[in-house]
């Protein structure tokens, strides 16, 4: 089912703005009704208990629950029964590239890149429980942050937005650190695995544009960095990677099917024919016919 409502950010911003602030009860509309957005969401409960849907499950959720939530991600926040208020969330809104894209190659933004991405792309590896559950000195840190940026967004003095973008990286490099603790796993395993799940979803979405960039930017990554942290992983860069995994779909197709060899070549990614033939003689050493043939 995929009839939820959408919250775009572009009913949310200011004309020339990529964030927005605001505490739940204010967007009463989107109280007590699971939907989806297309922005990231960084969501702290302040206030009150009740649960928290997210796709198909249901947990429950209380003061100092964090979450980040993602592109295309339907949940939302109810209460415990009818009589009782929902949660009061403190919510943070933002697009990517609200913040300083040349950040993201710094040591805590590549660390914290693991998180984002295996939430923004595989959100079904998740338990459906908080990013962090925060008590004492540490729900009261990221409670104040969130504080002063609703604070800035509400009043809109000189130079807001950039107030509230310094307050955010603080957030994000705190939240990486909190996460950090909480992490049992090496680096190298966190980013093998990481670059495993980034293999499988290319492979679930080869017929679409799998763009580098993309990935890099909703995963909180440099594009330099990823690609990187690819080679190193693989031993072959990202765009070879790619290809490599569309001629091999072509392979199967033209082995296990009579399909149309235009209508391979589209179906395992590409869009130009004559591209698909060169690819395809590069790295088989056949033209797509000729393999076929030998079969």
């Amino acid at each position: 089912m995929d009839d939820y409502p959408v919250l775009k950010g572009n009913t949310l911003f200011r004309k020339g703005e990529l964030v927005y602030v605001n505490r739940s009860d204010e967007l009463r509309e989107y109280c007590d009704i699971v939907h989806k957005h297309d922005f990231i969401e960084i969501a702290y409960v302040i206030e009150g208990s009740g649960f928290h849907i997210v796709g198909d499950k249901e947990y429950k959720t209380s003061i100092g629950d964090l979450f980040i939530i993602n592109y295309d991600i339907p949940h939302g926040f109810f209460p415990e029964s009818r009589n009782k208020p929902a949660p009061i969330v403190y919510n943070c809104v933002f697009m990517p590239e609200f913040l300083d894209t040349s950040l993201f190659a710094s040591y805590n933004f590549q660390d914290i890149t693991s998180s984002f991405l295996f939430n923004s792309l595989f959100p079904e590896d998740f338990k459906p429980s908080p990013d962090l559950k925060l008590t004492g000195t540490e729900f009261s840190e990221i409670g104040e942050l969130f504080s002063k940026m609703y604070s800035e967004y509400k009043f809109m003095q000189k130079g807001y937005c950039d107030i509230i973008r310094a307050y955010l990286i603080e957030l994000i490099i705190k939240v990486f650190r909190l996460l950090e603790i909480k992490n049992e796993k090496g680096p190298a395993s966190k980013n093998a695995e990481l670059i495993s799940k980034a293999i499988e979803y290319m492979k679930q979405n080869l017929d679409s544009d799998i763009k580098l960039d993309d990935l890099a930017l909703k995963s909180f990554m440099s594009k330099t960095y990823f690609s990187r942290l690819f080679k190193e992983t693989t031993g072959i860069n990202f765009s070879d990677y790619v290809q490599q995994l569309r001629i091999d779909k072509a392979c199967n197709l033209l082995k296990t099917t009579d399909m149309k060899i235009i209508d391979i070549a589209v179906d395992s990614g590409f869009n130009d024919l004559k591209f698909f033939y060169k690819v395809f003689k590069k790295i088989t050493g056949k033209t797509p016919g000729d393999f076929r043939k030998g079969l």
